[in-house]
């Protein structure tokens, strides 16, 4: 297998797309290659990164890739709990539901994959959902908002509906977008990516002292 570069993993780390072809660097998926509900396949080795955008749903999920081909599972964006205020509503942000909001995922040249969305509801079962609905008994649970020749330029972003949370058919449970953003070199925000501090509960020296 060609190794992909720096230089191409440095661009893919800013939200865009690379592939490995005779040592070139293709900034945008060709018409050929499909990033939708019938499959995800490309040409050449391709390395996608993945953002957690946001969530609204009762469940707590977990987003990854499935090689249709060797039925090995990815698992890439996870919740680490289901809402940002467990019990106060259904909104799950970066940084606080999902701690790591960056991910991305080599995919192999002529080799069909599909997205997909596994899913508990207060631990209890898990539901998994796939992004081609041949794999959902015929219901489609995903939804792409462009093809793959949008890859290197806005990007695509997915709606979900985790299959679990009963609010419809509005695709809004669960959002990534994948690819985007070509310029480089950056870093994710800090605000996404650093470590949520613990509470520090009051004492003598840090507690407010009640006067105005």
């Amino acid at each position: 297998m060609t190794q992909i570069s720096t230089v191409r993993k440095l661009l893919i780390g800013c939200g865009a797309i690379a592939t490995t072809v005779l040592g070139s660097l293709v900034q945008s998926a060709s018409a050929a290659e499909q990033f939708n509900n019938q499959t995800v396949q490309f040409d050449g080795d391709t390395i996608i990164e993945f953002q957690f955008l946001g969530s609204n749903n009762a469940a707590q999920s977990t987003f990854g890739v499935l090689n249709l081909a060797t039925g090995e599972k990815v698992p890439l964006i996870s919740e680490a709990r289901a809402q940002d205020r467990p019990g106060k509503n259904r909104v799950g942000t970066a940084g606080k539901a999902v701690r790591k909001p960056f991910a991305e995922y080599t995919f192999k040249s002529g080799t069909p994959y599909t997205l997909y969305l596994e899913s508990t509801v207060k631990g209890k079962g898990t539901t998994t959902v796939y992004s081609v609905p041949d794999k959902n008994g015929g219901a489609q649970l995903a939804k792409f908002d462009n093809e793959a020749t949008a890859l290197g330029t806005q990007g695509v972003k997915i709606g979900w509906n985790d299959g679990v949370s009963g609010r419809g058919n509005d695709f809004n449970q669960f959002l990534v977008i994948a690819g985007g953003g070509i310029g480089c070199p950056c870093k994710p925000s800090p605000i996404l990516t650093a470590p949520i501090p613990p509470e520090v509960p009051p004492t003598r020296n840090n507690a407010p002292s009640g006067r105005g």
